[in-house]
């Protein structure tokens, strides 16, 4: 008999702003923002709020000439990469001693606790107790979902922020999701959403997990039939302790005779490595389902990197663009580089499958 899992979720609340916070007790309980620009106060964008900026209206990717207006008590602080790197690694190694631990992104991690579970302890007091330790310890609030699996747990994270604990089975789950539109589905970004509104009539969540396993792959391919699990709240119930290590890359790196912080000249730069490793991922008949930034901030210092794992295995340019660009808005907008790069890897064979006539009608 199979043994029934319990997979937790935990996300770290406003992690940029919260590790300000954490270290400068004045910024605690206080509209803090972090971006904007060291020299001009009308420039910039907001790379993250804490939840005090966020209930006056502000939102990551502001401009900090907006953010201003809308809240003019707000503090701004510098990003700074090393901080939220370090409070990072810290944070995963304590889940670690919680049990085994697949780090999703600077900021998220799967937990398994299962065998804690099998050995009579309560996920909601392990929970609590995760949460009440990163609180006192070092001041970082999080956010944690349980479930039987991946996407439960993934999903019942987002419900309750900040500090918030959700445990959904998969009945509870369903009866939450399934009246919310699709784009709130986990892996369903708004262009996937408009696809399934206009080419099979879908708008909610419940609409998805119900709609025929043969629709839904017409139209989206295997995808489709993941989401379509997901929608119904099902998914992989594995953590892998490993993943983070990636295995196998493939990269591209440039170097640059000056510092580059032109969004712009990053991302199209971004945009050509994309292209020329997604056609050396389709010559292996290959998938990568992580995508990292290789950076730079000192000509002769120490690489740095920032990875964003996708809900599944892609060779889409336009995927890993999205991936490549959602990452570096996030941790290096118009910050001076002196070397950046594109690396992929999780990798997975591609699986091609002929599509009958009868699976069709």
């Amino acid at each position: 008999m199979k043994k029934s899992k319990v997979i937790a979720l935990v996300d770290i609340n406003s992690m940029f702003a919260s590790c300000h916070q954490s270290i400068d007790p004045s910024l605690r309980g206080k509209p803090v923002i972090v971006g904007g620009s060291m020299t001009d106060k009308r420039k910039g964008l907001v790379i993250a709020a804490s939840y005090e900026a966020k209930a006056k209206g502000i939102k990551t990717t502001m401009s900090a000439y907006e953010a201003r207006k809308l809240c003019p008590e707000a503090i701004f602080v510098q990003r700074n990469h090393t901080l939220y790197s370090e409070f990072s690694a810290k944070i995963m190694e304590f889940f670690r001693l919680v049990g085994p631990t697949e780090v999703a992104s600077i900021d998220e991690a799967y937990v398994d606790l299962t065998n804690r579970i099998q050995n009579g302890d309560d996920p909601m007091v392990i929970a609590r107790y995760i949460q009440r330790t990163l609180y006192q310890k070092i001041h970082i609030p999080c956010s944690i979902g349980l479930g039987e699996n991946r996407i439960i747990a993934k999903m019942s994270s987002e419900v309750k922020k900040p500090l918030g604990i959700t445990w959904f089975t998969r009945q509870q789950f369903q009866a939450f999701f399934h009246p919310k539109p699709t784009v709130v589905l986990h892996g369903c970004g708004e262009a996937t959403a408009e696809k399934l509104r206009e080419k099979l009539g879908i708008e909610t969540i419940g609409d998805l997990a119900q709609i025929d396993f043969h629709s839904i792959r017409l139209v989206l391919g295997k995808r489709g039939e993941w989401l379509r699990l997901a929608a119904q709240g099902i998914s992989s119930d594995t953590v892998n302790p490993d993943r983070e290590k990636g295995g196998k890359t493939i990269g591209r790196e440039t170097t640059f005779p000056n510092p580059v912080s032109n969004p712009e000249q990053i991302l199209a730069v971004a945009k050509k490595m994309a292209e020329r490793l997604v056609n050396h991922l389709k010559e292996k008949q290959r998938k990568a389902r992580t995508v990292s930034l290789v950076y730079k901030l000192e000509r002769l210092g120490r690489s740095h990197s920032k990875s964003k794992t996708l809900p599944l295995p892609t060779n889409d340019p336009n995927e890993i663009i999205a991936a490549a660009s959602a990452l570096y808005s996030e941790h290096l907008w118009e910050t001076p580089l002196h070397l950046f790069g594109l690396r992929l890897s999780n990798f997975e064979e591609e699986i091609f499958e002929q599509i009958t006539m009868d699976e069709i009608l």
